[in-house]
């Protein structure tokens, strides 16, 4: 068993991003600890949409994100130990560890892989449009008006960008998107 220098497991961390926004599908990212090595995947946004959204097929695609990340990155059970979010994105990912006798738990994951996931996920969003100001607006409520008030100034366009399954979504959110914004004084 490959250990570090303390004689322990190496340690891989597990952590998401963008799962709160309105905009896009989410960021899965992996960081090995012992290296630094960072990887991350994209779920795709269809899975947060009705035609995708069924039965949990998004946390399915997780756990073949989480898969394809582990191969590239040669992490395995017998060398490493998983410290994972502890977000319900990733209930299929641990339902998967117990399955396959992986040795993890469910932690507060912080930077540095909270930093670069919430990046990652921050490209993503540029990449489509949005303006790279919403590298500097706090991730929570005020990321998620930003980008609310983002697709509503071309709701036509940016909609498709979204996360439309939802109950907050079809009974708030779809109905307030040809409001006038509000000014804040």
């Amino acid at each position: 068993m490959d250990e570090d220098t303390s004689g322990r497991r190496k340690v891989v961390q597990i952590d998401d991003s963008g799962i709160g926004s309105p905009v896009g599908g989410a960021a899965i990212g992996v960081l090995d600890t012992s290296t630094c090595a960072f990887k991350y995947k994209l779920v795709g946004v269809e899975y947060f949409q009705d035609e995708f959204h069924q039965n949990g097929d998004y946390q399915r695609r997780v756990v073949e994100i989480v898969q394809e990340l582990f191969d590239e990155m040669c992490v395995n059970k017998n060398e490493y130990r998983v410290e994972i979010c502890s977000g319900h994105i990733f209930d299929r990912v641990r339902d998967w560890f117990d399955a396959d006798s992986y040795e993890w738990k469910s932690v507060k994951i912080e930077d540095p892989l909270q930093f670069k996931i919430e990046d990652a996920f921050s490209d993503f969003l540029v990449s489509i449009g949005v303006p790279e100001h919403i590298r500097k607006v706090e991730v929570g409520r005020d990321q998620f008006m930003y980008l609310f008030n983002w697709v509503r100034e071309s709701p036509e366009d940016r909609v498709k960008y979204c996360k439309t399954n939802g109950n907050k979504w079809k009974n708030k959110w779809s109905h307030r998107l040809h409001e006038k914004p509000r000014i804040r004084v």
